[in-house]
């Protein structure tokens, strides 16, 4: 009987063993979901900034800040949104650069401008891990980019232009025209005009303001009578140049293509004054951002057996990609956006 219930014991010991075995292996503190050898739990006391000039911009806060927000406390981590509320660009500069001397657990700057590259180089000098999302800094060192990609969007309102217009006449864009996101587009938009018969006659800074797309958008209307179309690429742009058509008399024959606003911009389709609008998930741009930063810190993976420093654990860009607001699908839009 003892022979038989140590025999017994030496066939059920393994097992036992090996589930308790992977059951440690597997525990949440080793796990690479769980960030290399911490626990999700200890990220409570990391602070992680967004950063931005007119960091109040309705857009902002009805998308990028909300889910700044949701990928926090998904993530246990802790967010400051700072930058200031105008467009001023040695305010942002400023607080890059104070942010970063904190030596927070990570930063996201939207790069509004190419004068913004010292920052967040020195922002990586200082080792605080430092992406970008909406707007790049190429020439800068930021560790990843988070955002649509620009020339895209570019393509997708000179197609929707060509529908609207026919594909001849005269067109002009409008757009922050000093900032590299903005010559993509323009660039993406040129490009693909080429093969029709639309030229572009003006390509106007309008600063971000719509008071100052609407003021751009009356000159080019004085200046260029036989204008078929308008193409606007920052969230201002369009809210601006459907003012001054409408003030003119001439909302719906003049065709145009915008970027997102606020949820009552997109009314402007129903009406006929706009005729295309990108989307470009703006939700995906903080929200992956924080994550990059968060699996940055803590996934414990090396490539190719160096620091983390020297060879990033995350990817160097993320295309979040876009959607267009027509006629065909604005309905089901509208259906779906927030109640103001």
């Amino acid at each position: 009987m003892y022979r038989y219930f140590a025999g017994w014991c030496r066939r059920l010991l393994p097992a036992l063993v090996l589930p308790l075995l992977l059951i440690a292996c597997t525990s949440p503190e080793n796990s690479p979901s769980a960030g290399g050898s911490q626990s999700r739990s200890s990220y409570a006391n990391e602070v992680y900034y967004w950063i931005s000039q007119n960091s109040t911009l309705p857009l902002f806060v009805a998308h990028d800040q909300p889910a700044l927000r949701a990928a926090a406390r998904e993530l246990g981590v802790k967010v400051r949104i700072a930058g200031p509320t105008t467009i001023d660009l040695p305010a942002f500069i400023a607080t890059i650069n104070q942010v970063c001397a904190q030596h927070p657990a990570g930063v996201i700057v939207v790069g509004w401008d190419p004068s913004l590259t010292a920052a967040v180089n020195q922002c990586i000098a200082e080792r605080v891990p430092t992406v970008t999302d909406d707007a790049d800094l190429p020439e800068s060192n930021r560790l990843a980019f988070v955002g649509t990609d620009w020339y895209d969007i570019g393509v997708a309102q000179a197609q929707a232009m060509i529908k609207a217009t026919g594909g001849s006449g005269e067109v002009a864009t409008l757009s922050i025209i000093n900032a590299d996101n903005m010559k993509e587009a323009v660039r993406g938009f040129t490009d693909t005009l080429r093969s029709t018969n639309l030229r572009i006659v003006a390509n106007e800074d309008d600063g971000g303001d719509a008071s100052q797309a609407a003021s751009k958008t009356a000159s080019l209307l004085a200046a260029h009578p036989n204008l078929v179309g308008i193409a606007g690429f920052d969230s201002e742009s369009g809210a601006g140049i459907v003012r001054a058509l409408e003030e003119a008399g001439k909302a719906g024959k003049i065709k145009v293509t915008a970027m997102e606003q606020t949820p009552a911009f997109f009314q402007t389709i129903k009406k006929g004054e706009v005729q295309a609008i990108i989307i470009q998930k703006r939700e995906l741009f903080t929200y992956y951002a924080l994550k990059l930063l968060v699996d940055f810190n803590h996934n414990g993976l090396h490539i190719a057996g160096l620091d983390r420093w020297a060879a990033p654990p995350i990817p160097r860009i993320v295309n979040t990609g876009l959607l267009v607001a027509t006629a065909d699908n604005i309905d089901d839009i509208i259906s779906h956006l927030p109640k103001q």
